[in-house]
């Protein structure tokens, strides 16, 4: 008889966290990844002379560039791991597809809270952009997270099993994530240059119910997904 759901889900994201902790492979890549966007963009936009209402727009969408690649360059592998090494099979028999999906994905935020909490601070150093309301900045940060980690953590389970990985991600996660990323984008220049702005506001309704039909979605669809 297997476990309950709750304790399924724990034993994958501790399992991907020791996987993880010992060898540090996907961790140190998305790092470095982040880090040589993050000399390239500081160059590039240097020299570029801006009002500080578009430079808030323009920083805040080469932000969301950097970390949704950054994303993609490690949060993809969650499954595709489990393909490579053979242990999905096993995996299949033991876990339910949700309680699997559910712990890969907390293991995924937790990897891109990461990356934020490194990119965000570096960004705003190089480029000398300080945000006016850092606070609502950072739920910002958390509400598109979530949903950029949990969509990329579903597609992973579905191109696991195909030929072209990577380019098939791409190709899916964009679309998918493109309703998001407009939303957090704006969201982000707003918070960036609006001391003001409230947590009472249209944009948290767009993010709140992405991330809600996401998670609804994908935990419905993924049984079928895992199985199939």
């Amino acid at each position: 008889m297997k476990s309950p759901f709750p304790s399924q889900a724990v034993a994958v994201f501790l399992r991907d966290a020791r996987r993880e902790l010992r060898r540090r492979t996907t961790l140190a890549a998305v790092l470095f990844f982040a880090a040589a966007a993050l000399i390239l963009i500081s160059f590039s936009l240097a020299s570029v002379a801006l009002p500080p209402g578009d430079r808030a727009k323009l920083n805040a969408g080469v932000l969301w560039i950097l970390l949704f690649f950054s994303a993609s360059s490690g949060l993809p592998r969650s499954f595709v791991r489990e393909e490579e090494s053979g242990t999905a099979l096993a995996l299949r028999k033991i876990a339910r597809g949700e309680a699997v999906l559910a712990g890969k994905f907390l293991f995924n935020f937790l990897l891109f809270l990461a990356i934020a909490a490194v990119a965000v601070p570096l960004f705003c150093l190089l480029q000398t952009w300080s945000p006016a309301n850092p606070w609502t900045l950072t739920i910002v940060l958390l509400l598109s997270g979530y949903g950029v980690s949990f969509v990329s953590t579903f597609l992973s389970a579905i191109v696991s099993r195909a030929g072209q990985k990577d380019i098939l991600f791409v190709l899916t996660a964009l679309p998918l994530l493109m309703p998001l990323l407009l939303p957090a984008v704006e969201a982000t220049a707003r918070a960036a240059a609006d001391p003001a702005f409230a947590a009472i506001d249209p944009v948290w309704k767009v993010l709140l119910s992405y991330d809600g039909l996401a998670t609804v979605g994908g935990m419905v669809l993924m049984r079928f997904v895992w199985e199939g």
